[in-house]
């Protein structure tokens, strides 16, 4: 769906940058707590993501049991999908997330308040979040095109069968600024081979490979698409 978004006034406007909507899965089955607790996950891995790329990116919680992340660069969505994720899936409570990314304009006003924000990035998140399957936690837009499309299908498959130790580090090994082995197990306080043994079965050079294709994808794209 392409929307023309309206200017607002003193509002800062991104040409192509990404908005993840989310929502927490069988958030009915928790309690307020467990619920609160899940987004202060999400807002501390939007915190390490934009420490990461160096980038300003916004967090908002909304609807309850929904949240959203603006990107200014959309090329940053796919690592930081599977970054908030992995976070979730590394409290090792079953903690879930539905996460639906959409491309092209935002528009966030000068208070940076997302519930007053607009543009095609926000709709097509919206739209896509409202009619994910059940199956699916990670959507994308179809502008994308359908080689992308499926990868990201694949990835998602493969997000839902990590181990809450798998996907704790992961979480650090997905940074743009990759830490080494010893990196991370320093700040876990265990040794390089435990979290070798933890990296080995996520299919960690494939991931990162994935994320780098994409990453080149969106560039190509955002150049056809702009002027």
């Amino acid at each position: 769906m392409q929307v023309k978004a309206l200017a607002m006034p003193d509002a800062t406007t991104h040409e192509f940058a990404a908005v993840l909507t989310g929502d927490i899965r069988e958030s009915r089955k928790m309690g307020d707590q467990a619920l609160r607790d899940a987004m202060e996950v999400i807002a501390k891995a939007a915190d390490d993501i934009e420490n990461d790329l160096t980038l300003k990116v916004r967090f908002d919680r909304h609807r309850g049991d929904g949240w959203q992340v603006v990107l200014p660069r959309a090329q940053a969505a796919l690592r930081a999908a599977l970054r908030i994720s992995a976070a979730l899936t590394a409290q090792g409570d079953g903690l879930q997330t539905r996460i639906a990314i959409g491309l092209g304009t935002a528009i966030i006003p000068a208070n940076g308040d997302l519930g007053a924000a607009s543009g095609t990035a926000f709709v097509e998140a919206g739209d896509m979040l409202d009619t994910m399957d059940r199956h699916e936690t990670i959507v994308i837009d179809k502008q994308v095109g359908t080689v992308a499309t499926a990868m990201i299908g694949l990835l998602d498959w493969q997000a839902q069968n990590w181990t809450a130790p798998q996907a704790a580090a992961l979480f650090e090994a997905l940074r743009h600024r990759t830490p080494t082995q010893e990196e991370i197990a320093t700040k876990f306080g265990v040794s390089r081979q435990a979290i070798q043994l933890r990296l080995a079965g996520t299919g960690l050079p494939a991931i990162r490979e994935a994320i780098y294709a994409f990453e080149r994808h969106i560039r190509d794209l955002r150049d056809k698409t702009q002027p």
